[in-house]
Parts: C-alpha cells; sequence; structure tokens
C-alpha cells in the first residue's frame, strides 16, 4: 500500500505534452532534459545544433511514410529492450507521427482515403504507443502542434493539441501529467521572451498535477532560453516548500 504524503516530486519522472505554434521553444525545452533521445518526425533537429542531443528521423528525403513508421516501431522495440540507456524520450511531434501512421493504416486496407474504421485504428494505435512510451521509466516529452477549434455549443473559440485529427483525446490525463502550452511574448526591450503555459484558461489547454507551478513558466533571459529540466526541478523544490 503507498501513500500520496511520500511522493516525492523532486525525483519522479516527468510525462510532458507540450504543443504550440511553429517557433515557440517546444523542441528546445524537450531537448533540455537529461540524456535525451528524440523521435524526430518533424525533421527540426536543426535548431538543437551543438547540443548532446542523439535522435532518428523519420520521413527522410524519398523514404515512404510507411518504411518511416517501420523505422519508428523497430526503433521503440528496440528501446524497449534497453530503455535506461536514455534518461529522456521525446516524440517530435505526435501530429506528424499520427499522420504518418494513418497513411500505413489506410494503404493496409487499399481504401483511397481514411474512413470511421481507419479513424478508429489510428486511435487505438497511438493510445498503444503512448502507453508504451509511458512504461519507460524515464522523463517522456511529446510535442504537438496546434489548431483552432470552435465550441459547437458556446461558439467560443478554442486552442488545442492537434492529436486524432483535431480533437483532444479524453485519454490524454491518463497519458501527461503535465500538459503545458509553449508561447513566445516579448519583454520591454524587445527580446523574445519563452513561456509556458500550465494553468487552462477559456482558450487554451493546460494543466498540472505537481500542484506546485506558476501559471506561467518564463524560461528565457536575454532573449535565449535556459535550460530547461534544472529551471523545473527547481520551481519543484521551491513549490514544494509552500
Amino acid at each position: 500500500m503507498s501513500n500520496a504524503k511520500n511522493l516525492d516530486l523532486s525525483t519522479m519522472k516527468i510525462h510532458n505534452l507540450v504543443y504550440g505554434k511553429s517557433g515557440t521553444g517546444k523542441t528546445t525545452w524537450a531537448c533540455g532534459f537529461p540524456k535525451p533521445f528524440v523521435f524526430d518526425f518533424d525533421g527540426g533537429m536543426l535548431s538543437q545544433r551543438g547540443r548532446d542531443v542523439e535522435y532518428e528521423t523519420y520521413g527522410l528525403p524519398g523514404e515512404a511514410k510507411g518504411v518511416a513508421f517501420q523505422r519508428f516501431e523497430s526503433k521503440l522495440s528496440e528501446i524497449e529492450k534497453n530503455p535506461g540507456k536514455f534518461e529522456t524520450y521525446i516524440l517530435d511531434s505526435i501530429t506528424t507521427m499520427q499522420e504518418y501512421r494513418l497513411e500505413f493504416i489506410v494503404a493496409g486496407t487499399g481504401k483511397p482515403r481514411p474512413t470511421q474504421y481507419e479513424w478508429g485504428m489510428l486511435v487505438l494505435d497511438l493510445r498503444d504507443y503512448m502507453q508504451r512510451l509511458c512504461k519507460l521509466n524515464a522523463n517522456i516529452i511529446v510535442i504537438a502542434h496546434e489548431v483552432m477549434v470552435q465550441d459547437e455549443i458556446t461558439g467560443e473559440v478554442l486552442v488545442e493539441p492537434v492529436i486524432y485529427g483535431r480533437k483532444l483525446p479524453a485519454q490524454l490525463p491518463l497519458w501527461f501529467d503535465e500538459v503545458y502550452r509553449a508561447q513566445v511574448s516579448r519583454t520591454s526591450k524587445g527580446e523574445a521572451q519563452f513561456e509556458l503555459l500550465t494553468w487552462a484558461t477559456t482558450k487554451f489547454s493546460a494543466k498540472s498535477r505537481l500542484g506546485c507551478l506558476p501559471e506561467v513558466i518564463k524560461w528565457s533571459q536575454g532573449g535565449k532560453p535556459v535550460e530547461s529540466y534544472s529551471l523545473l526541478t527547481r520551481l519543484i523544490k521551491e513549490g514544494g516548500k509552500k
């Protein structure tokens, strides 16, 4: 039997979904975690040039999406046999990965376009991949693009991660303790201020089960991002004392 009072936030593994527009620092945030490996579906590793980050890119020039996805499955299976080689696993991005998986599924059924059946298969497959990732004894950072959708009842415009097409899945809280929205503002000096929204608003989806983070994490100095993991662990430590 366990007791929640014994949970140590300073040593726990982080399961984090980060979503936002291009250029908001999502990949940089993820690669600031210790000993990372990146499943790179977006071809965005040039932004991490000079950092000690291992990765494998899927969707190389001239490579069929089905072949690329088979390489991803092979790499994930390899990692499951030896998960301790890395401390952090990053999926960049689940938005592009699901497009690859859907094309692979449709090709297998021989249909010209996906039907409700293929979308249902995609939902089940992605749930399986997320569960497999989260079973690894490591930090898990999943990156997603974002989309604006209009609530059919209230007419409000919402911004959500692009998962399963355009709907944030009901299973999301089961996969991730932390869901952050990446954004960039400007300081009084005109410098870029990289931020992560950790609390939900009427417009943006976000959540944190840590219970000790500020509503907005500001993680840059002089217009340049700071090391994300050291900042996050400091915020956890400081918040845990309150």
